[in-house]
Order: C-alpha cells, then sequence, then structure tokens
C-alpha cells in the first residue's frame, strides 16, 4: 500500500528524451531502446523520487495512430510499465525504508471527446473508452502500481478513462488507485474544454480516487492560485507537478532547480499538496534541489 505520507514524483520525461537525441514517438522507445528508458528513471529515483511515471504518456491508440503504431498500444503500455517496475524495485530493495512505486501514465490522447463531434471527427467517447481500457490493461499487467489519468482536457476524456479503468478493476478483481490531474489551457483556469476546476471536480467527486491534481501548461508560480482553489474543495489526496516555469518564445524552460523547489515548496507549506514533481522542462536536478527543499532526501 502506498503510504500517505508526502510523496515526491518524478520530473518531465520529454526532455531527458531530447538528451540521448530521440525524435518522433517517445513512448516507441520503450520497445526500441528499453536501456534509455531505464535510464531516466534511474536519474529520478536517484534524485529521490518515491514515483516514477511510465513512459506512456502518449501510448493510447488514438495517440499512437499519428505514428503508424496504434496496433502496439498494449505492447508499448506493459513495456512501459515493465521497465519502471524492474528500476523502482532495484532501488526499494537498495533501501526498505524508502520504497519506490510505479506510476502508470495515461496522458488525454491528441482529441477530446467533447470537442471531436463539432469538428466533424467520428470518433465517439466509446471509442476513447476502448482506447484507454488498452493502455490500462498494458500498464496494470506490466506492474504499474498506480494509474495516472494526467493532463486532462477535458472532463469527457477523464469520464471514460475512469470508466475503462473500473472494467479492468471488475475484469481482475482487483482495486486500482487512481491519479487524475487537470491541465489549465488559461489564465482564467479553464481546461481546453471551457470547463472551471469546480466545474470538473462536480463532475468526477462521487468517484473514488487516490488523488486530484494540476499539472502542465502553468509554472509553479502561475499555478499556486489555482491549486488554492481546488485545495478547499477537494476531498482526497491533492498532487501538483507544474512545469519549470514558462516556457520563453523558443518553447524552452529556464527556471533553476533551486528556484523550482523554492516555489513548489510553498505547495507544501501552504498544505495545498501531499503529492508533488514536475512537468515540462523539470529534469532530475530540479527533483533533487525540491527533495532537499523538502527534507526527503
Amino acid at each position: 500500500m502506498i503510504p500517505a505520507r508526502l510523496l515526491l514524483l518524478d520530473g518531465g520525461f520529454g526532455t531527458q528524451v531530447q538528451e540521448f537525441g530521440y525524435s518522433g514517438c517517445p513512448d516507441e522507445l520503450c520497445l526500441s531502446h528499453p536501456e534509455v528508458v531505464a535510464q531516466i528513471h534511474q536519474r529520478y529515483l536517484e534524485a529521490g523520487a518515491d514515483l516514477i511515471e511510465t513512459n506512456s504518456f502518449g501510448a493510447s491508440s488514438i495517440n499512437l495512430e499519428g505514428f503508424g503504431l496504434a496496433d502496439k498500444s498494449y505492447e508499448i503500455a506493459y513495456a512501459a510499465a515493465k521497465i519502471a517496475s524492474q528500476q523502482a524495485k532495484a532501488f526499494t530493495n537498495q533501501n526498505q525504508d524508502k520504497p519506490r512505486y510505479v506510476v502508470g501514465s495515461m496522458g488525454p490522447t491528441s482529441k477530446s471527446a467533447t470537442l471531436a463531434p463539432l469538428m466533424d471527427d467520428p470518433i465517439t467517447p466509446e471509442d476513447f473508452q476502448k482506447a484507454y481500457y488498452l493502455q490500462a490493461k498494458g500498464l496494470i499487467e506490466g506492474g504499474a502500481d498506480i494509474l495516472m489519468i494526467e493532463t486532462v482536457i477535458d472532463s469527457l476524456n477523464a469520464k471514460m478513462a475512469i470508466a475503462a479503468i473500473r472494467i479492468l478493476e471488475a475484469e481482475k478483481a482487483i482495486e486500482i488507485p487512481i491519479m487524475l490531474s487537470m491541465s489549465m489551457s488559461d489564465s482564467f483556469g479553464r481546461l481546453l474544454s471551457g470547463e472551471s476546476i469546480e466545474e470538473f471536480y462536480a463532475q468526477i467527486s462521487n468517484e473514488k480516487l487516490f488523488s486530484i491534481g494540476l499539472n502542465c501548461s502553468l509554472g509553479a508560480e502561475q499555478m499556486l492560485p489555482f491549486l488554492r482553489n481546488l485545495s478547499k474543495i477537494a476531498t482526497t489526496r491533492v498532487s501538483a507537478h507544474p512545469n519549470a516555469g514558462m516556457p520563453d518564445m523558443y518553447g524552452k524552460y529556464s527556471q533553476s532547480p533551486e528556484d523550482f523547489a523554492v516555489k513548489v515548496k510553498q505547495f507544501v507549506d501552504e498544505n495545498l499538496a501531499s503529492i508533488v514533481g514536475g512537468c515540462c522542462g523539470t529534469t532530475p536536478e530540479h527533483i533533487k534541489e525540491l527533495a532537499a527543499a523538502l527534507k526527503l532526501s
């Protein structure tokens, strides 16, 4: 069972993949270059992360279709969880007092279930559910301890993902912890589908969740007021993994690990979140600094 204490999530994966000089579909690296994926996990575990995310953010068949890999969804998700699980177990064995856990990452897909009909897209909510089910199945069977539906841009997408996981739970007669993390699309704190945090939460408040949170789109400073709003209404754990500040005109993130750690520590100091980490632009150095600031290292 995952402890109820303050937990440190890892940081950005895409930025690390780029350091190795790879482009294209990052999720496919789980099949073609598992050693690269394993090395990235190792870096975050060495930095002090309690929770490491699988390299499966875009591993739904809907996303993979754009790379001609739609039929590889289960295989990639399974491999992603297997690689992460092996690394988490190795570090846990080294220090039983600091167990590590694997979070199966499930991104929003490249499409919105709510907005798709307006774009004359034939995809249906049921298509999303089927895609999420296959991804979730691969992650759980590969060894993920928990699933995170992250960077949520549309409540209907999230509902289909939750429904898919519930089907998997029933089939396997197990309970699968679910983390749910929203991504704001504007300075007013709305999702891409136009819903506010409060409106989104009202739609999923009856679900049994491990945590509810915010990630991506914003740096810690910009995320803070929205996190305060969420923490007021949430009845479960709250998570937050912001970007390394805001990107420059070239899409680069330049916030230093030290500055990032100071700003994210405020989330904990104000009792706004019990699971913290990083998203776009963050590196093992950012997580190491955050671990030190929170005295988790």
